[in-house]
């Protein structure tokens, strides 16, 4: 991965506007491109978790279900942080529950309900899905009293004495504003999902497990370089790719060939940065992001000119014969226009 200073070209776009085009802009000022990077954390090593870590996501989530968030302080260390795209990140136990608040307070009758988890020693990533009904405001939009599914994924990171030292949470709240009536039209056809039934998969790492991350870490590389054919090699002929902004997955190599197309359209000197990698089983979890000058409409977002834009995203990828044959793509666009 090309670092930020490579971009430093991209700079020139915090230039003052002047008023007339027959005035020279004044010198661009330096951009600090560390200002656009959030923590690290490393996910340890990659074996199976203790026994005291073993329930930490189902923890997580019964915490979420219950009403003013009681039991989600507890379940955090005293600097505990988290995070979601679009907001400032919490830097302490009080913060995360303020987080948790404002993501989800507005929902009453809350139920969360897990349907996938994959768990390390050091780091545990639950899928789940979120139902109840809007009877507060949030995120702009004024009470509606209508019920919402929100599917998302949430990145924990444990303690031996099985607290939390961190969550990143990930949805697409455009989507979830869109079954309230207040989201972007180009989503308005973009069907609830359904609460799984059941108890949820877990995977565990174990320590034989072949480590498939170099795989993602290779397409993210040509998607980032504007190698298309190398992007596109990673992929397996029939790979499917699920995000939170479709109606349905996708299947074959067109669809991967037209995000890798519409993403170069959009932003120039793509920059792909990875937060963190790691292997669980065939599945490989990846936190990165997407930056640069954002030069037509990314989607639904619109072109906003004379901007630096940044997207954090999740991928659960999984991997068959060294090829990527799934992709469930988690991120909230709505962080690069803001609430």
């Amino acid at each position: 991965m090309k670092s930020f200073e490579t971009l430093a070209a991209a700079a020139a776009l915090f230039a003052v506007a002047c008023s007339s085009e027959t005035v020279a802009r004044p010198p661009p000022p330096p951009v600090n491109w560390e200002a656009f990077r959030r923590a690290e954390v490393d996910a340890g090593p990659a074996t199976a978790p203790t026994a005291k870590e073993s329930t930490a996501a189902q923890d997580y989530l019964a915490a979420l279900g219950a009403p003013a968030f009681p039991l989600v302080g507890p379940l955090f260390d005293a600097d505990a942080r988290a995070s979601f795209p679009g907001m400032d990140d919490a830097h302490d136990r009080a913060g995360v529950v303020r987080t948790h608040a404002a993501l989800f307070g507005a929902f009453d009758q809350r139920r969360f309900v897990a349907s996938r988890i994959w768990r390390t020693a050091a780091a545990q990533t639950v899928e789940w899905t979120m139902s109840g009904v809007q009877n507060g405001d949030w995120m702009g939009v004024t009470t509606t009293h209508k019920p919402i599914t929100i599917k998302g994924v949430t990145l924990l990171w444990t303690n031996d004495d099985g607290t939390l030292a961190d969550a990143h949470v990930y949805f697409d709240v455009a989507v979830a504003k869109a079954q309230l009536g207040a989201g972007p039209k180009e989503l308005a056809g973009v069907p609830a999902r359904v609460p799984p039934q059941g108890p949820p998969q877990i995977f565990d790492h174990r320590p034989l497990d072949p480590d498939h991350a170099p795989v993602v870490r290779a397409a993210l590389d040509a998607l980032e370089n504007g190698a298309e054919s190398a992007y596109l090699g990673q992929m397996a002929d029939d790979v499917e790719v699920d995000s939170l902004d479709r109606a349905a997955p996708t299947r074959g190599k067109d669809a991967p060939a037209a995000y890798f197309k519409a993403m170069h359209k959009a932003i120039a000197q793509l920059d792909a940065t990875i937060q963190d990698a790691w292997t669980v089983g065939s599945f490989v979890v990846v936190e990165y992001s997407l930056a640069g000058e954002q030069i037509a409409p990314i989607g639904w977002v619109p072109l906003q000119r004379d901007r630096v834009v940044k997207e954090h995203l999740v991928e659960v990828d999984e991997i068959r014969d060294d090829k990527i044959a799934r992709i469930w793509r988690f991120a909230n666009p709505n962080e690069i226009v803001g609430p």
